[in-house]
């Protein structure tokens, strides 16, 4: 018979393993599974769409369509009458995701300006800015007599090109002086627009906050405009934000919705006025007109979509505040925003649908545009069966892009034959082989057309007749047996009589398919020195640290202690940053570098213009220009 005292024991350790079990349960949902609670939960004055004259079975087209065919998509948020109508997150977006604005950085500045208008922190719009920078525009006044306005800043419209695309903007994020390399980009741009002008004129507004304010632009902002709509994404407490000027806001995506309803309401938010209703007026009237297409426009431009004039602000990497005031309609879509976009990526088709789903409103003042006809809106879903949507951050040739084509064509026909002639006889992934290419098919794509959705290349590089791929392919899920959710990595493509096909991931090929072989090829010795000084170059510091730096070293017009000032902020604790060299060119005994930090919150940070790598008593060190030629 067992013992009171063994029963007891037996309890608590029954007891404990409860209290564990639930403990673990608890700790997944709090921190794994966050998204998948909140994914229909909304947080912010939430209404069922019908209540706000929202045809559900449309706005569900609206919404498979960003799953489906928005690869970078993190969150969509849709207000309707100032209630929340839809709140969705996306891959490893969640309520408490933030992303960098960029783009969207001057439409909210708009916003701060007019705040400091209000307070008289400002005479207004048409101050010049040699009163707030007379130092730095004494050389450029010669230079360019024209006087510079805030005005100027404030009606910035250039192409925005984001990341390595624009090395004009990395030439600002290194430049010794921000202000003055700013002041010179915006000066020029009355000849020559260039994607660099956008940053440089958010950058110069974040400066022009914090001179006449004594705050930093983010607590300037906080103070004047987070707080009293209930932003707090900016409080004292938030630790894990990235703090400079030159890269601008990070905001969750209900944030960004609320600036819009704060905008869409003349600048009232509960009764309150937060900004001026003549500023807030003012900012519209001259917001040029613009087609409605997918081209980012890095600031406010007037767009009908179906038919009702709509403010549009976009990004290059797929940002997107847009109000439709006669449907009372905000919009907000966040994603990565690591790279540029093409032209044609599918948010014009997006906002279409979305506009579609809004019923025409009584009393407004205005009426809702049918859609083009119910076949058009109810095909949403499965329009372009046949062509995927591409999104590039690498280029990708034509007759690849061919090879996808087909690709998409074969597999919407369903023939087993048809889509095995996309494969190499040699192909082999894991189980898979050719010959068991049939079986494999009939269980993926069987009951339903299991179309190719998009395709997101990230690293491609082609070597003779083979092609190594990083990136990844989404098919139509609901009918996929394996994988998640229709989610496959991009395999290797070998090209035989002419013809892009699949090869898979062969031993003989594997030690050549890994990330870094990617990076450029080195010599044994540069290498090391690589591996060795890749940590001092960014600024982590080691205790045994190695002599990495010539004696003489500058770049961008500082010394190493500039460049650790740029990067630090954005590298992650974890990694700290890996550095890929992705090319070398000699130059007599030095050797110019090319190439990224990885592991950043920002995505991949650039290496400076002008980086080099030189022998100095027979070892390698960092050298670089004095000053960066990009900064002229």
């Amino acid at each position: 018979m067992m013992s009171v005292k063994k029963i007891i024991k037996n309890i608590v350790l029954y007891l404990g393993c409860i209290l564990f079990i639930i403990a673990a349960i608890y700790f997944v949902v709090t921190y794994h599974a966050e998204k998948a609670f909140h994914i229909e939960k909304v947080q912010w004055r939430p209404a069922e769409p019908e209540t706000q004259n929202i045809d559900p079975s449309r706005l569900k087209i609206a919404l498979e369509y960003v799953e489906k065919r928005l690869p970078t998509a993190r969150s969509l948020l849709l207000l309707r009458n100032g209630k929340t109508v839809v709140e969705k997150y996306y891959g490893h977006g969640t309520p408490k995701t933030t992303d960098y604005l960029h783009s969207l950085n001057l439409p909210l500045l708009q916003v701060l300006i007019g705040i400091a208008i209000d307070h008289q922190m400002l005479e207004g719009p048409d101050q010049p800015l040699s009163d707030l920078f007379p130092e730095h525009l004494t050389q450029i006044r010669a230079d360019d007599p024209a006087p510079l306005t805030i005005n100027h800043l404030l009606r910035a419209q250039a192409p925005l090109i984001w990341g390595a695309q624009n090395p004009d903007y990395w030439a600002l994020f290194y430049a010794a002086d921000r202000i003055e390399a700013s002041l010179r980009v915006v000066s020029r741009q009355q000849t020559s627009s260039q994607p660099s002008t956008n940053f440089a004129a958010a950058f110069l507004l974040c400066r022009v906050i914090e001179q006449v304010s004594g705050r930093s632009v983010f607590n300037f902002a906080d103070r004047y405009l987070f707080q009293p709509l209930g932003i707090t994404t900016y409080a004292a407490n938030h630790d894990d934000l990235m703090y400079d000027p030159m890269v601008g806001f990070q905001l969750k995506a209900l944030d960004l919705a609320k600036i819009g309803y704060l905008l869409s309401q003349n600048g009232v938010w509960d009764g309150q006025r937060i900004i001026s209703e003549k500023w807030v007026r003012r900012s519209w009237f001259k917001i040029p007109q613009a087609a409605l297409d997918d081209r980012p426009g890095s600031n406010w431009r007037k767009s009908p979509i179906r038919g009702h004039e709509s403010s549009v602000a976009r990004g290059d990497g797929g940002q997107y505040l847009v109000l439709v005031p006669d449907l009372h309609l905000v919009v907000v879509k966040t994603s990565t925003s690591r790279f540029a976009l093409p032209l044609d990526n599918g948010h014009d088709r997006m906002l279409q649908l979305i506009v579609d789903a809004v019923l025409p409103a009584s009393g407004t003042g205005g009426t809702a545009a049918e859609p083009e006809t119910m076949t058009d809106a109810e095909s949403g879903p499965d329009i372009d069966t046949l062509e995927p949507t591409y999104v590039f951050s690498t280029p990708v040739p034509a007759d690849m892009l061919d090879f996808f084509h087909q690709f998409a064509r074969d597999i919407a026909s369903k023939d087993i034959r048809r889509i095995a002639t996309n494969y190499a006889r040699g192909y082999e992934n894991d189980i898979y082989t050719y010959a068991s290419l049939p079986r494999r098919w009939r269980r993926m794509f069987a009951g339903g057309p299991g179309h190719l959705e998009y395709v997101h290349f990230s690293k491609i590089r082609i070597e003779n007749n083979r092609a190594y791929l990083r990136g990844n392919a989404k098919y139509a899920y609901a009918n996929m047996n394996t994988g998640s959710i229709g989610l496959f990595p991009l395999e290797n493509l070998i090209k035989l009589k002419g013809r892009w096909k699949w090869l898979g991931l062969p031993e003989k090929t594997a030690l050549l398919d890994r990330d870094d072989y990617f990076d450029a090829e080195l010599s044994e010795d540069q290498q090391e020195f690589v591996d060795d000084c890749s940590g001092p170059l960014v600024g982590e510091s080691r205790f045994f640290e190695p002599d990495c730096f010539a004696e003489a070293f500058q770049l961008a017009g500082g010394g190493r202690e500039l460049l650790a000032e740029r990067l630090q902020p954005f590298l992650q604790e974890n990694s700290g940053g890996q550095l890929h060299v992705t090319g070398v060119q000699g130059n007599g005994a030095a050797y110019r570098v090319q190439g990224y930090i990885a592991g950043s919150t920002l995505g991949d940070l650039q290496l400076p213009d002008g980086l080099q790598m030189v022998k100095e008593n027979g070892a390698w060190k960092w050298q670089g220009a004095v000053e960066s030629k990009q900064t002229e």
